[in-house]
């Protein structure tokens, strides 16, 4: 029986047409609650995201502050040659060693 034989049965056939009208309601139905659950699921993970980032504020803050920190460091190592030192106060040198 192909498509179009089994279309003509089920719409020609009450008990046929309840079952499938039946079967196409529970799936319909079902992808409702699918659709929500899904959305209940991001919800509650949007909301985690959000406590753990007010959570960790101080600690996002820190890193961003080292990451802006060794951008600015790469960025002197590059510009840095061997030579082109034109004198004054070397970070490692101000504990006084000598």
């Amino acid at each position: 029986m192909d498509e179009e034989e089994l279309a003509g049965f089920i719409t020609r056939d009450p008990l046929a047409w309840r079952i499938w009208m039946s079967g196409y309601e529970t799936g319909l139905a079902q992808g409702h609650q699918d659709e929500r659950a899904g959305m209940e699921d991001l919800a509650d993970l949007v909301a985690r995201r959000q406590l753990v980032l007010e959570h960790c504020r101080e600690e996002i803050r820190a890193e961003l502050a080292n990451t802006m920190t060794m951008a600015q460091v790469r960025r002197a190592r590059e510009h840095t040659r061997v030579g082109n030192y034109a004198g004054g106060v070397v970070a490692w040198d101000r504990d006084g060693h000598e």
